[in-house]
């Protein structure tokens, strides 16, 4: 028989596999255990947001001169490493664990494709926190760039620049935080608190939870060393993106090998950063 000539032969799907597994998931979500971890997290859940939505409207008034400390900048990078190491790890059990199961369990697939789910969300919470390439292209463009094509604008009329004052008020709005970031963690403190609630999810299918939040910690700590743009300890630690946002922007003072070359370059990107975010970096090192 030919390659292309051969048939496949494809298992027919018993119907009542399906409807055993429906009525499986409707049965555990009945379970008064379940319905109160559910409810514990969709109400811790809810609270995060009402406090995010306040801490929101404080932040439009944010500005004014921050500390920069290098030497912190260094440190929180390189525990950077170790937390993207991590979850690099730790994304690879919920797969072998649910490759390695022996007999299909709908909730252990469920609980592992969420574990899944929030680590991958984790890593590109960190990487995209930590990549300053956005930020050295948007300086790039619209500070040195721009100042040659503003000389003789008919000459390139193939370039298209934002407006600078659109794009700074977008960005100050920024300072905030943002909502799907900041549920990375929310997710990750449900989890450890329904796990001390009678139910089907116990606290060794949170394990990766635990660990995250404890890194977090320390990660959040290293940032406040860092830089500190927002005043309140307990608003940067429950809400990520408002303490991982200053990074972008002060990581590219930190590679001298590239982009730092003197002392009007640090002036220019200082002046930049102060036109976007209102924030004034005072630089130690």
């Amino acid at each position: 028989m030919g390659l292309f000539n051969r048939k496949k032969l494809v298992e027919a799907v018993d119907p009542s596999f399906i409807s055993g597994e429906i009525d499986y998931i409707s049965e555990q979500l009945s379970d008064e255990g379940v319905q109160l971890q559910l409810m514990a997290m969709a109400t811790f859940i809810a609270i995060l947001f009402s406090l995010r939505m306040t801490s929101k409207n404080l932040a439009k008034g944010l500005g004014g001169e921050h500390v920069l400390s290098i030497h912190g900048l260094n440190n929180v990078n390189l525990f950077k490493e170790v937390f993207l190491s991590y979850l690099n790890a730790a994304i690879l059990e919920p797969i072998l664990t649910i490759g390695g199961m022996e007999t299909s369990n709908t909730t252990q697939i469920i609980i592992n494709l969420l574990s899944l789910g929030s680590i991958c969300w984790w890593i590109y919470l960190i990487t995209d926190a930590f990549s300053f390439e956005d930020v050295t292209q948007f300086f790039r463009y619209h500070v040195d760039l721009r100042q040659e094509y503003n000389e003789d604008p008919k000459r390139y009329p193939w370039f298209k620049l934002k407006d600078r004052n659109e794009d700074a008020e977008i960005e100050r709005s920024a300072l905030s935080g943002e909502i799907r970031k900041d549920v990375a963690l929310w997710f990750m403190l449900a989890c450890i608190l329904a796990a001390w609630i009678p139910g089907v999810v116990n606290h060794h299918d949170v394990l990766h939870a635990y660990v995250i939040v404890i890194f977090w910690i320390v990660l959040h700590h290293y940032c406040r060393q860092a830089t500190v743009w927002r005043s309140n300890y307990f608003v940067t630690l429950l809400f990520p993106s408002t303490a991982l946002m200053p990074m972008e922007y002060c990581l590219p003072l930190m590679d001298v090998a590239d982009t730092v070359d003197d002392l009007a370059f640090v002036e220019s990107y200082r002046e930049f950063i102060k036109e976007r975010t209102g924030i004034e970096l005072i630089i130690e090192t």
